[in-house]
Parts: C-alpha cells; structure tokens; sequence
C-alpha cells in the first residue's frame, strides 16, 4: 500500500469513526448499537478487485493476449444506508472509498500506433510485436447506489459512482518486434535480441472518472455480509485529447469482498 493510500484510508477511518461517535450521543434510547436514527444503517467494506484497463471489445490490432495479471488492487469503504420505504426495502446507500485498479498484460500486436522512447528521443509509429502494459492507479471514490431487500440474506445494489484519482501509473515497454515510424509504412525500427523500449502515458491518466456499478450482498448474520460488484468506467481511463493509443480504454473491474454492518 502506498503512502497516499496510508494517508487516506487514515483520513477515511478517523471520519468514519467521528461520524458514528457523534451519531451515536443522539441516538434514542431504545435504540442499539450503531442503529442511529431510524431507517439509517452504516457499514465498513474491504475489497480485492479483478479486472482491468480494456477496450470495449479486443481491436483488430490486438491480435492475442499472451499474458494477464490483475496485480493486488484493493478497496477500503465506509457508507451509510437511508431506508426510504414503508416496508424497508428500497434505500440509497452514499459510500466514502479508497481503491486501487492495476493490472498487467503482454499481448502480440500489429501495427499498434504508440509513442516510445528511442534512445533520448520520443518516436511515434505501429507497433508489430510484444507490448508489455503495467496499470496501477490509486482512487478516491464517492459511490451513490439504489439498494433493493430481497428478503433477510440478500440485497441487491445498483447505482454510479466518481472518483478522483490520487496516485497514476501507466507504463510498459515494446519487444520482439519493430516499429514504423509515423505511417505504417515508415522508416523501420527492430527491436531483436532482448532488445526493448519503454512507453509512460501516466500523466495522461484522467484526474476524475465516473462511471456505473451494480452488485449484491449476502448477509451471513446481523453484522457479517459478503459482497461482489461489477463497476464499468464510462469515461475513458486516458484524457479524450490523448491520441498515442488509438482506442478508449474503461476500467472494467470486479469487486469481491467482506463487510461489517453496524
């Protein structure tokens, strides 16, 4: 876990844990527990996400994918659940969360537009060969979500989110095979022999994404839930005027992990 991740998941606990200290001196007498205020409900969530960085469909100049890693990405949430109906089955849940998205992947190419460094110089062409890709991006996320009782165990949760993000890394190298510079038909680059060269678009990471989510939750017992949620980026991972990669890529990740309800 990196220092930025530290520092907000430091942040995000000690709010969450004035939140329900300062909740609970009003809370009503019959009331126990956490359970402040009627209709409201609280819970703490980790999670490990799978997925990845992609294009909506494999474009026709990814030719296979060699290698997948989804790397250790993780999530830390608190929220808090209003319910709104008489019969306490449909609520709106608004969450505080950190997470990590990574994955890393070498895939076989064919003319594959990218800029590269060569030697002191960035040189911008098609790629045909191996492309090794590294993300790892560090959000801060406010998710707001419908919640559905299915009945005692289940719930079912839908919603968007935003995010901000905190920390970017985006970056990988070409190998194995060469590169025409400018046009597909340009003046050719070979990388042979172990040779290679590094790419880094990190800084062209968006600063604030959003995008859509929807999950569902099992309630071992009154406080214990495991959960699964599908999130999908909806805008692009990379700024709109980045044109180095000539296809959007959304984060496509799903979330598994375990919480406490209070």
């Amino acid at each position: 876990m990196n220092q930025a991740m530290k520092r907000f998941t430091l942040v995000l606990l000690t709010i969450f844990a004035a939140f329900v200290s300062a909740s609970a001196q009003n809370a009503e007498p019959e009331q126990s527990g956490f359970a402040i205020f009627k209709g409201l409900e609280y819970q703490l969530k980790a999670n490990f996400s799978i997925g990845g960085s992609a294009p909506l469909g494999l474009p026709s100049e990814i030719r296979s994918i060699e290698s997948y890693n989804p790397t250790s990405s993780f999530g830390l949430e608190a929220n808090a659940t209003r319910w709104l109906s008489s019969n306490g089955r449909w609520g709106v849940r608004l969450g505080a969360k950190i997470e990590e998205k990574g994955m890393k992947t070498e895939a076989l190419v064919k003319s594959y537009l990218v800029e590269i460094r060569y030697g002191k110089e960035m040189v911008r062409g098609y790629y045909t060969g191996m492309v090794e890709t590294n993300v790892k991006n560090t959000y801060a996320t406010i998710p707001v979500t419908a919640v559905y009782k299915l009945g005692d165990s289940w719930q079912l949760t839908g919603g968007f989110y935003v995010s901000a993000t905190i920390d970017k890394l985006f970056d990988g190298y070409v190998s194995d095979g060469y590169l025409r510079q400018g046009t597909p038909v340009g003046d050719k680059i070979t990388f042979d022999n172990g040779a290679t060269a590094p790419y880094d678009f990190s800084s062209e990471v968006r600063d604030f994404h959003w995008g859509a989510q929807l999950g569902a939750e099992w309630h071992i017992k009154r406080h214990f839930v495991l959960f699964s949620d599908l999130s999908y980026g909806i805008n692009g991972l990379l700024n709109s005027d980045f044109n180095s990669i000539s296809f959007s890529m959304h984060n496509i990740y799903l979330n598994l992990g375990f919480g406490y309800r209070f």
